[in-house]
């Protein structure tokens, strides 16, 4: 296997999981992309910005991108200049590892709209946003703040084709400039291992 590379830039060390609350500094951080390059969250500034924290090997993950749910919320995202980063916190030891060419396999299988697909080798992204599931997601406003984080839906495992979409309803108050009504919804899914 090929090492992606470290995955945090000195901004996002953390050794704890922390928290961050809504309305607060979103923390920066630089991480190696599956692009060969590297993407940092000030790269992006002035934009909407979605980390999807994914592992290929979690079924609670799988199944949004079996039934589409996930690749209609990234296409409403890239048809709204939003920045998408899909980020796998998983060590070469642990399950859901990806090297780069494996990555981009896994978008392609998938048919993903991502803006980059980063790798979060030694947790310190995941840590520093208090990340505990995938999929889970965060949403960075266009001033750097934390907008939203949550669940895609609550669907927790299959989708029924109804109930309520959480980010769509998220990103759709953010393209107008309101403030996310539902700002914190609690993600169902596997555990990050750390």
């Amino acid at each position: 296997m090929i090492a992606a590379g470290m995955s945090v830039g000195s901004y996002a060390h953390a050794t704890e999981l922390r928290r961050v609350n809504v309305g607060a500094q979103a923390p920066t951080f630089s991480a190696k992309g599956a692009d060969g390059q590297r993407h940092s969250l000030r790269d992006y500034a002035g934009k909407l910005v979605v980390l999807e924290w994914t592992n290929p090997v979690c079924p609670f993950t799988a199944v949004k991108y079996k039934n589409g749910a996930m690749q209609a919320l990234q296409r409403y995202a890239a048809s709204h200049n939003i920045v998408w980063l899909s980020i796998d916190t998983a060590a070469p030891d642990k399950a859901g590892y990806l090297t780069p060419a494996g990555a981009r396999a896994r978008m392609a299988q998938t048919h993903a709209t991502v803006t980059a697909f980063l790798f979060d080798l030694d947790g310190g992204i995941a840590r520093s946003y208090g990340a505990k599931t995938t999929p889970s997601f965060f949403i960075v406003d266009r001033d750097g703040k934390l907008a939203y984080q949550g669940a895609m839906d609550d669907q927790v495992f299959a989708d029924q084709g109804q109930g309520r979409e959480y980010m769509q309803a998220a990103l759709a108050d953010l393209v107008v400039g309101h403030r996310v009504r539902d700002p914190e919804t609690q993600p169902q899914g596997c555990a990050i291992e750390y």
